[in-house]
């Protein structure tokens, strides 16, 4: 019996570099394994809250996150920074398929147990990006594709193996990508290169699957 509800589709990938590859049991035929990362495991400061929620609040969360903060660009960027420097990137999730069994069962459970657990993947990352952001009002998608390392893309078979967001500031997409933020910084100190990357450059090493991201220019027409 899979254990995923119907059409919700689950990624869980890491970036950077290929390190080995994971193979998939029959109930993760709909997860997608993608690449480790290379950063080691450290311990992340957490900014303020210093405390997360027992269960997945995330409307006081947000509001927490981005008090003081007047515009969608400056609660956008504190969402993203405390994501970053909060959530450490979850090793022990990406090769325990017990595990995800028992969280990647709805993108709400991905996000609850990202806060309780203070660890995700990519789509984690990615879930819970875009609900802070909702919780304050702020547009964004998620994306799935493909990335490269260096100049070619991992052999999927056609299955998504990465997630990122896109995110719509005064009349703009702008793209980004916590994971890489993390995995090509240091501890304490997320790489802001990945924060609304230019669309030319995001291009070299992301390939979204949806032919609608795909487009150099940044400025997407909403939908």
């Amino acid at each position: 019996m899979n254990f995923l509800k119907p059409n919700l589709l689950i990624i869980f990938a890491s970036s950077l570099m290929i390190m080995g590859t994971i193979t998939t049991s029959t109930a993760q035929e709909r997860m997608i394994i993608g690449k480790r990362t290379t950063q080691a495991k450290t311990q992340r400061t957490q900014t303020i809250p210093k405390k997360l929620p027992k269960k997945s609040n995330t409307l006081k969360l947000a509001h927490q996150i981005t008090i003081g903060k007047n515009t969608d660009a400056e609660k956008a960027r504190s969402i993203f920074n405390w994501i970053a420097n909060t959530i450490e990137y979850d090793h022990e999730l990406r090769l325990n398929q017990k595990l995800q069994k028992e969280i990647y069962i709805s993108e709400a459970n991905v996000i609850t147990q990202a806060l309780k657990r203070k660890k995700a993947l990519c789509g984690g990352y990615a879930f819970l990006f875009k609900k802070l952001c909702a919780d304050v009002g702020i547009k964004t998608e998620i994306i799935h594709g493909f990335t490269t390392q260096p100049n070619t893309y991992k052999n999927t078979k056609g299955k998504p193996e990465h997630t990122w967001n896109a995110l719509y500031l005064n009349g703009e997409w702008h793209l980004l990508d916590i994971t890489w933020a993390i995995s090509h910084g240091t501890p304490n100190k997320p790489n802001w290169y990945w924060y609304q990357t230019n669309a030319a450059e995001f291009a070299k090493t992301h390939l979204p699957k949806d032919g609608k991201w795909q487009q150099i220019n940044s400025k997407f027409t909403t939908r």
